[in-house]
């Protein structure tokens, strides 16, 4: 059978069963204004189940909540009786009414995969094939894993994912941690913006360490005194990051800084003009300098290439290759 249109009274839907519900962090300050000016406009999906006396939610939950905010008390809805609509259909259809009108956030997929799976059997390949692709997730087992797993992270890592502060990638990887050092990670990823490639090279830093030596990352966090330089009110957003970044850096790579004074004083005295711009290898990890110039004649062309010759034989020079 259809279900039938009536107006329901919010009395006779239990509020608090969120079973088909998989909206996570909902906007609805403008659904508000809406219906303060104009009512519910589209009707919510309601089913009767045996042995309750309320409705249960089936979708409609933005509209819900914006109703009880707004004291709005009466609401149109298609109503399912008893039995008329599975527990797989009630979940189904709150999905799609979703996908018809939305794209789902990370945490959200992430539910609709989880559930399918846990609640519904659905098998991995269904899932990865059919269901990823039509939640525009890519059709690949690691990716519909992340989002299932991000589903039972800490909601200040959830929240990180969807306010794009975190990639999902670190957001997992901070979520294997323990629960003082998700602190740690969490106020220096969400104190700055940052991107993509130093989030990465964060965390490679930081793992890389924790694996070497043995310890946690709230331990480095003490051992370095990190803390200060997150709070340093004098230094502006960069320079806080730039200064993290160096201690990461000094610490995963002991002989870092040494070999970058070493360097500097090296490259000082080869006396190289400015048009010619010498670079080690990140990190001092590797066999080979880099160097560049530019020219706009053939004079200045013979004369850099010449002061290049004349540095072969220099002190400055060895110095320089001692260091890789």
């Amino acid at each position: 059978m259809a279900p039938a249109f009536r107006d329901v009274d919010l009395a006779e839907i239990d509020a608090d069963d969120l079973t088909c519900v998989v909206t996570y962090r909902p906007q609805i300050a403008a659904l508000q204004r809406s219906i303060a000016s104009a009512g519910v406009l589209t009707p919510l999906h309601l089913r009767a189940l045996e042995g309750r006396e309320q409705l249960q939610l089936v979708s409609g939950w933005k509209r819900l909540l914006a109703c009880q905010q707004t004291r709005h008390r009466i609401v149109p809805a298609l109503v399912y009786d008893a039995g008329e609509l599975s527990d797989e259909a009630a979940l189904l259809l709150a999905v799609h009414e979703n996908l018809g009108c939305r794209s789902l956030n990370a945490v959200e997929k992430g539910r609709v995969l989880q559930r399918l799976r846990e609640r519904f059997h659905y098998a991995t390949d269904e899932l990865v094939k059919t269901w990823c692709p039509r939640l525009e997730i890519a059709p690949r087992l690691d990716a519909l894993e992340a989002h299932c797993t991000l589903t039972t992270l800490d909601e200040a890592l959830q929240d990180s994912v969807i306010a794009n502060i975190l990639p999902l990638e670190t957001a997992l990887w901070i979520g294997q941690q323990g629960e003082a050092d998700r602190e740690v990670l969490l106020s220096l990823f969400t104190e700055f913006k940052l991107g993509q490639n130093r989030i990465r090279e964060f965390v490679t830093l930081i793992d890389e360490i924790c694996l070497r030596d043995g310890c946690r990352v709230v331990q480095i966090w003490e051992a370095l005194e990190l803390a200060d330089i997150l709070n340093d009110s004098e230094l502006t957003g960069p320079q806080r990051v730039e200064q993290l970044r160096r201690q990461l850096r000094t610490r995963r790579y002991p002989m870092f800084r040494a070999h970058e004074e070493q360097f500097e004083a090296a490259r000082r005295q080869l006396r190289l003009p400015s048009q010619i711009s010498l670079q080690p290898p990140p990190y001092f990890d590797g066999s080979q300098y880099q160097v560049t110039f530019r020219f706009g004649s053939r004079e200045e062309l013979q004369a850099y290439a010449q002061k290049l010759l004349d540095s072969a034989s220099t002190d400055a020079l060895e110095m320089l290759l001692r260091l890789l």
